[in-house]
C-alpha cells in the first residue's frame, strides 16, 4: 500500500476533501477504507468495508480541517497548540453525539453502529444506504406531482420527529443528504453537524447556502426544530421549482425569493402545499412551523383539499347517509377565532380533552413488524372509540402511537383509555404494552378549505409529555383533568392515585395522578350513605331556571368552548343553585382572571335576606329546604352516564327485560369480551324486536364460529 502525500504541518489554508482524506486500502481499526464519500468543515465520510462481516458501512471520521492537519502516518493532529482546546472539546461533542444518535432507530434515518476512537481522532460507524441521492433520483422519475412528492416528505417528518424528540437538530438537511433506496423509501443522512438543543453551550454555524435558515449563520442564532423544518421546505421549494432557493441571509431585510405559490405549478401540486412550502421558508423563525407537527397538519389539509376528502364528523357533499348526532365539531368550528392576520385565520382556541397513546418500545422492532404492531394497534383503537361520536373527537396518528382530542364529554377519553387498555391486555397480554396520558387543556383546531381539522397547542403537548412518566399499560393523567373530573364523578378518589409532581425533559413539573387498577380500587360506599344521597334533581331547584342555565353555559363556552355544555350537564345534579354551579365549573377554566369574572359576573343579584340561597322553602328556623312541588323534567330524570365511577346505571329499555338484557350482555361479552356492553347499549336504542336486537349484536361478531356460539348462547332467552 502506498501512502497518501503528506500534509505539511501549517499550510496558509485548511486542505480539500480530497486532499486531507484517507487513501483507498487504508485501514482503520476493523475496517478497509474503499473511497470518500464527502466531507465537510468539520468530519469527512468514507465508503469502507468490514473486514470481519465483509459489509460496507459508512465510516464519519472527525477531521475539523480549520484546525487540524493530516501527518504522514495518517494521524490527525492540532495545526497549532491554542486550537487543542477547541479540538478536544468538539471531539467530545462528537462522541457525545454518537452516544446518542445510536439510539435513534427509525426505518427513515441512517442507523449508528459504533463509534471509537483512533489516528488522534474519532470514528462514527453507521449503516451504508445504497441508492441515490435525491438529485439523481428525480432525474430519472417521471414529472413530480402531489403524491410522489409528500411519499417522500412524509417518511423523512416522521424520521425528522424522532431526532427532534430526543432534543436533536440534524442542521445540515439538502438534496445531497437524502437517498432514495432502490424500494422507493427516503432515508436522511450525514448527522455530523447534529446537535443537542439542551447543550448549553451557543450552537456552532452549520450552513448549507440556500437551504439553512438565517439563525444558522450565527452562533448565536435561535436554532430550533423551525431550522430544520425551513431546511426541509427549501429541498421541497427545490423539487417543485426546480430552482436553488435563495440564500436566506439575503432574505432577511429584502425577500427577493419568489413564493412557490407564485412559481409552482398549483394544478399538480395544489395551492395548499404551495403555501405550506412558503410557510416552512418563512426567513423570521417565529413565523414558521415549531414543529415537525404543525408542518405535517398543513401537508395533510393540502392533500385531503386535493383529494376532496371530508372533515372529520362532516358527511362530504351529497352524502345522504345519518351523520353523527354529536355537533360539537361545528360548534367549535364556530367559535371565536384567534386574533391575528390572515395567518391565523381559521385558527379556534378551545379547551378539549387529550388522550396521548405511547406503543412502548415500538421503534425496537424491525421495519415490517411495526406496520404490523401499528395495524393492530389503530384496530383495538378504533374498536376503543366506537362509543364516542365521530363529530366530537379528532384521531391523530404519530410516529409511535397516536393521540385522540375529546371535544364533548372528558369523561369519554378516560372510558376510551380503560376499554383500549382491556381490549390490549385481553388480546395480546404483555405483548403488546401501551402508555398512556390524559390531560385536559387548551387545544387550536386548524382548519383547512374542506373543514378538515387539525389539532394543536399545550393541551397536546402536555398529553404527550406526562405520557412518558406512565408504565407499561399504566394510565396517568394530569392535575387539570384530574379537577374536573373530581367535580363531576363522586367516586375520583377511589378512582385515581397522586403520583406527585414530575419534571418532564423541558424541567416544566406536572402533577399526575395514576387511574388505579379496578381490583385495587376502594369499595364502594352504600349508595344510601353517600355525600349525595339525599340531593334533589336539579329540575326542583327554582333558582336554576331555564334563562340561568343558558346564562352560565354561554359564559363558561366564551372561556373554555364546546365543552362548556357537557360540563353543565353534569354538573347539574352536584349543584345547588346558580352560584354553587358556577363554584363546580369555574375549575375548568385555566385563566384565573377568566374564572373570577365567571365566578363573580358583573351585575350578579344578591339573594334577598331570609330567601333561601338555592330556591328552597324556609322553615320556621329559617334554613331552606329544596322545593319539591316543582315536577321533575322528563328529559333530566334519567341517571348522567359515569361508568368509570361506579354510578352507571344497569342497562334498561321498555322493550326488553332486565334479564333478557343481561343474559344477552353475558352472552356477548364471552366472544367479543369488554366492548360488549357498550355495543348492547347501542343496539337496544335502534331495535324493539328481540330478533332484530340478536341479529344486529351477532352482525358485530367478525368470527363465524363465535357468531354461531353468540347465536346458540342466546337462542332461549328468559
Amino acid at each position: 500500500m502506498t501512502p497518501g502525500p503528506v500534509a505539511p504541518r501549517s499550510p496558509p489554508n485548511a486542505p480539500g476533501v480530497d486532499e486531507a482524506a484517507l487513501p483507498a486500502g487504508h485501514k482503520v481499526f476493523e475496517y478497509r477504507i474503499e473511497k470518500t464519500l464527502g466531507g465537510g468543515g468539520f468530519g469527512i465520510t468514507y465508503l469502507a468495508r468490514d473486514i470481519n462481516l465483509e459489509l460496507p458501512v459508512a465510516l464519519k471520521e472527525y477531521f475539523p480541517g480549520e484546525l487540524t492537519v493530516r501527518a504522514a502516518d495518517h494521524t490527525v493532529h492540532v495545526r497549532a497548540p491554542d486550537a487543542e482546546q477547541q479540538f478536544n472539546w468538539g471531539l467530545e461533542r462528537f462522541l457525545d453525539e454518537a452516544r446518542a444518535l445510536a439510539s435513534f432507530r427509525h426505518p427513515n434515518i441512517a442507523r449508528v453502529l459504533r463509534y471509537f476512537r483512533d489516528n488522534g481522532t474519532a470514528y462514527i460507524v453507521m449503516e451504508y444506504e445504497s441508492g441515490d441521492p435525491l438529485k439523481r433520483w428525480l432525474a430519472r422519475q417521471p414529472p413530480l406531482d402531489q403524491a410522489a412528492l409528500l411519499k417522500v416528505i412524509y417518511p423523512l417528518l416522521d424520521g425528522l420527529e424522532a431526532v427532534h424528540k430526543l432534543d436533536f437538530l440534524h442542521r445540515d438537511i439538502k438534496p445531497d443528504n437524502i437517498y432514495i433506496r432502490a424500494d422507493g423509501t427516503p432515508v436522511l443522512l450525514d448527522f455530523g453537524a447534529a446537535r443537542r438543543t439542551t447543550g448549553g453551550r451557543d450552537l456552532t454555524n452549520i450552513v448549507s447556502p440556500g437551504f439553512a435558515p438565517f439563525e444558522q449563520y450565527h452562533s448565536k442564532g435561535h436554532q430550533g426544530p423551525w431550522s430544520d423544518i425551513y431546511s426541509l421546505g427549501a429541498v421541497m421549494y427545490w423539487m417543485v421549482t426546480g430552482e436553488k432557493p435563495l440564500e436566506s441571509a439575503a432574505r432577511v431585510q429584502d425577500d427577493s425569493l419568489l413564493a412557490a405559490q407564485a412559481i409552482g405549478n398549483a394544478a399538480v401540486f395544489g395551492p395548499g402545499l404551495l403555501r405550506a412550502i412558503d410557510w416552512a421558508m418563512a426567513p423570521d423563525e417565529k413565523r414558521r412551523p415549531q414543529c415537525v407537527a404543525e408542518l405535517r397538519a398543513a401537508l395533510l389539509a393540502a392533500e385531503r383539499a386535493a383529494t376532496g376528502l371530508s372533515a372529520a364528523g362532516v358527511s362530504p357533499p351529497g352524502d345522504t347517509r345519518p351523520g353523527p348526532a354529536s355537533d360539537v365539531l361545528a360548534f367549535a368550528a364556530s367559535a371565536q377565532a384567534t386574533p391575528g392576520g390572515s395567518a391565523e385565520h381559521g385558527r379556534k382556541n378551545v379547551l378539549g380533552t387529550v388522550m396521548s397513546l405511547n406503543l412502548v418500545a415500538y421503534s425496537r422492532h424491525p421495519v415490517a413488524q411495526q406496520a404490523t404492531l401499528k395495524q393492530r394497534f389503530n384496530e383495538l383503537l378504533d374498536k376503543a372509540l366506537m362509543g364516542v361520536p365521530q363529530a366530537s373527537r379528532i384521531v391523530i396518528d404519530t410516529s409511535d402511537g397516536a393521540a385522540t382530542c375529546f371535544l364533548g364529554d372528558p369523561e369519554e377519553a378516560l372510558q376510551s383509555a380503560l376499554l383500549l387498555r382491556s381490549l390490549l391486555l385481553q388480546k395480546y397480554g404483555q405483548m403488546v404494552s401501551v402508555r398512556i396520558g390524559v390531560h385536559l387543556g387548551p387545544i387550536r383546531l386548524v382548519f383547512d378549505v374542506n373543514q378538515q381539522a387539525n389539532v394543536l397547542g399545550d393541551g397536546i403537548n402536555v398529553a404527550q409529555r406526562i405520557t412518558d412518566f406512565a408504565q407499561p399499560n399504566q394510565i396517568v393523567v394530569s392535575r387539570a383533568y384530574y379537577d374536573v373530573i373530581s367535580r363531576i364523578t363522586d367516586n375520583a378518589n377511589g378512582l385515581f392515585s397522586p403520583m406527585g409532581p414530575h419534571l418532564d425533559k423541558h424541567l416544566r413539573s406536572h402533577e399526575i395522578y395514576a387511574v388505579m387498577e379496578p381490583q385495587a380500587r376502594p369499595a364502594q360506599a352504600n349508595a344510601h350513605n353517600s355525600e349525595f344521597a339525599n340531593t334533589a334533581s336539579y329540575a326542583t331547584l327554582s333558582s336554576l331556571t331555564p334563562e340561568v342555565l343558558v346564562d352560565i353555559e354561554s359564559e363558561l363556552a366564551h372561556s373554555i368552548g364546546p365543552l362548556a355544555k357537557v360540563l353543565v350537564k353534569k354538573a347539574l345534579p352536584r349543584s345547588v343553585g346558580a352560584q354553587g354551579l358556577r363554584k363546580l365549573l369555574a375549575v375548568s377554566i385555566p385563566d384565573p382572571k377568566a374564572r373570577e369574572a365567571f365566578l363573580h359576573p358583573k351585575g350578579q343579584k344578591t339573594q334577598p335576606v331570609g330567601m333561601p340561597a338555592f330556591g328552597g322553602r324556609p322553615d320556621a328556623s329559617n334554613r331552606s329546604h329544596p322545593d319539591l312541588s316543582h315536577p321533575v323534567s322528563p328529559s333530566h330524570s334519567g341517571t348522567i352516564s359515569g361508568s368509570i365511577s361506579g354510578r352507571s346505571a344497569p342497562l334498561s329499555s321498555p322493550w326488553f327485560s332486565a334479564a333478557q338484557l343481561t343474559h344477552l350482555e353475558r352472552a356477548l361479552s364471552q366472544v367479543i369480551g369488554p366492548l360488549a356492553k357498550m355495543l348492547l347499549k347501542k343496539h337496544i336504542a335502534r331495535h324493539t324486536s328481540l330478533a332484530a336486537l340478536r341479529e344486529a349484536l351477532a352482525g358485530e361478531i367478525d368470527h363465524a364460529a363465535e357468531r354461531e356460539k353468540f347465536l346458540a348462547a342466546t337462542q332461549k332467552l328468559p
